[in-house]
């Protein structure tokens, strides 16, 4: 699992996705416009 936050619009979110997720998250998020400010892979538990 992976957390990334983003800002878009002033409005900061988070969001936690499986692995093979995350890239197209990114890039779908970056099209809108969104500033990805941090992602971070989480320990499988």
């Amino acid at each position: 699992m992976v957390l990334i936050c983003w800002d878009l619009g002033g409005n900061r979110s988070t969001e936690t996705l499986p692995v093979n997720q995350v890239r197209r998250r990114r890039l779908q998020l970056e099209s809108l416009g969104a500033v990805i400010y941090w992602s971070e892979r989480l320990v499988n538990a």
